[in-house]
């Protein structure tokens, strides 16, 4: 009897022991993958522009043939939401999506590909009430789209390829058309294959001034902050066009407004944390959106999760140079003088400041009214969990990010009629960060973990979700069509954090999958 026992437990041992081999062996395979992902945009050397060595991005084995995202039996088309041919005010530009080699400076290149030859792509400057109009034109070797992100377009024009449009293929332009009725700093990018055209340079900035400003400032900068794939498969940040120290013009006394997204498509799991040095600034905005009656702050830290825009206001002291520096993505986080933007006179300071503790959006400002609140009626209530496992996602084995359990395509729908207040509560179970975005809508933020905003009305377009944390955000249901709600980690995207809000009635000619070669994330 006693050698059966220590036989039995001989078994046993066996078995927690292969299952322990067995759950190594999956890390390693998610890791495998991932970094198989990340090496498909390993930025190799090139001899010129047309000598672009980057692997164009490939549809998963196990994507779907044809999956359709509309409504089964819907009546309305999508593609009938539309702005008009022409208007009284309108703004025309083309962006040219095309490779190239960057030279980023302190001797760092990489192969790329950019719209107009730059990444970022044109800053696109429009005023409030301009019908703009933007024509891409294709120069790669695979599709492309453009994403108005933040942007309340007609459906139409969101840019996503499978859903709203096919994919632009090479050779080929498409234009888009839409109303910029709310000021603000805004961005684009492509969403065919998002997590690798993205990633590799499809991206830039869209500035809508506002007809009657809410802030005066002498000079207005854009900068966006990005991650590069460097040697070793390390990332690098770079600011606008330089790894280094970009120098901006600013006067003693001048008001200076930094408008700050971060465009990084790979973000490490935290957020990307920037501050000013040398002045005192307030945040006047979040994702285009003003707060009421800010205050001012001192080398707060800033945390910016992918595809959030921050825009700062300060004046530019007496005497000398204010900067922005960044921090590291290492723990424990430290400010580092590259990249970093100069204003003004002087020199990058070598001894910079502790990382403190981080803005809190939720007690800035000063509360005032606003259309919706946590007492607001709601016609329908959706849950959001977040959370990641080992699974597999379309045909891949790795490391999955899921929605209520489950990955893309199998995230069910947020079903919408026009006209409704939508309430969603998002939870974060998992140990990452999740900024996530909806597409077509900007929502209000109505409780952090349960309570209440203290601050100013908060309103975005992406929430950063931290770890083990909540929120409730609600949105009026005010501009039909199809829409993604999705991580936008474009890691975690790929790897299956997405959904959609769908109107009812709605449908699209559109598919994602082998069939017509589109694939949104």
């Amino acid at each position: 009897m006693e050698t059966q026992q220590v036989n039995g437990k001989s078994r046993s041992n066996v078995l927690v022991l292969c299952f322990f081999v067995f759950i190594v062996l999956l890390i390693f395979a998610s890791i495998g993958w991932q970094f198989a992902s990340k090496q498909q945009l390993a930025h190799l050397p090139a001899n010129s522009a047309n000598s672009n060595t980057l692997a164009a991005p490939q549809i998963p084995a196990g994507a779907p043939n044809a999956l359709n995202m509309g409504m089964p039996g819907g009546k309305l088309s999508i593609t009938n939401l539309r702005a008009p041919l022409t208007a009284a005010h309108m703004k025309n530009f083309t962006l040219v999506a095309q490779p190239a080699h960057l030279s980023l400076g302190n001797g760092f290149s990489t192969d790329a590909w950019t719209f107009n030859g730059t990444a970022p792509g044109p800053t696109l400057h429009v005023k409030q009430g301009d019908l703009v109009v933007v024509k891409l034109v294709n120069h790669l070797s695979f599709g492309v789209t453009i994403h108005w992100h933040g942007i309340d377009v007609p459906n139409s024009a969101d840019g996503v390829a499978g859903v709203t449009q096919d994919a632009v293929k090479p050779g080929q332009s498409y234009v888009y058309r839409f109303f910029v009725n709310t000021p603000g700093t805004y961005w684009y990018h492509s969403h065919q294959f998002s997590y690798a055209e993205t990633d590799a340079g499809l991206y830039g900035m869209i500035i809508v001034d506002p007809t009657t400003p809410t802030y005066h400032a002498d000079v207005d900068y854009s900068l966006a902050l990005h991650e590069w794939n460097g040697s070793n498969n390390q990332s690098i940040l770079a600011i606008n066009n330089t790894v280094g120290t970009l120098s901006a013009a600013a006067r003693p006394g001048q008001w200076v407004r930094l408008r700050i997204v971060n465009t990084s498509a790979t973000a490490s799991s935290a957020p990307q944390l920037v501050t000013l040095i040398g002045a005192p600034f307030k945040v006047i905005a979040l994702d285009g959106q003003d707060l009421n009656e800010p205050q001012m702050l001192n080398e707060t830290p800033i945390p910016l999760g992918s595809a959030q825009r921050y825009d700062l206001l300060f004046q530019m002291p007496a005497h000398g140079s204010v900067t922005l520096v960044t921090a590291s993505d290492t723990e424990p986080q430290h400010y580092q003088t590259a990249p970093a933007v100069l204003l003004g006179q002087g020199t990058v300071p070598t001894l910079l400041p502790s990382v403190t503790k981080w803005f809190d959006l939720t007690t800035y400002g000063r509360p005032t009214q606003t259309a919706i609140t946590p007492q607001s009626h709601f016609d329908q209530t959706y849950s959001m969990v977040l959370n990641n496992q080992i699974g597999n996602s379309l045909g891949r084995m790795g490391m999955t990010y899921t929605i209520n359990g489950k990955v893309f395509p199998n995230t069910g729908m947020i079903m919408v009629h026009e006209g409704q207040l939508i309430q969603i509560h998002i939870v974060n179970q998992s140990n990452l960060y999740h900024p996530m975005h909806l597409h077509g809508h900007t929502f209000t933020v109505l409780t952090h973990d349960g309570q209440p905003l203290t601050g100013s009305p908060v309103r975005l377009d992406t929430i950063l979700v931290p770890p083990h944390q909540s929120y409730d955000i609600g949105f009026l249901a005010n501009n039909p069509g199809i829409w993604m709600l999705h991580c936008h980690n474009l890691l975690h995207a790929n790897w299956g954090m997405d959904m959609m809000v769908m109107y009812d009635n709605y449908t699209t000619p559109f598919t994602v999958g082998k069939a017509s070669g589109n694939s949104p994330d």
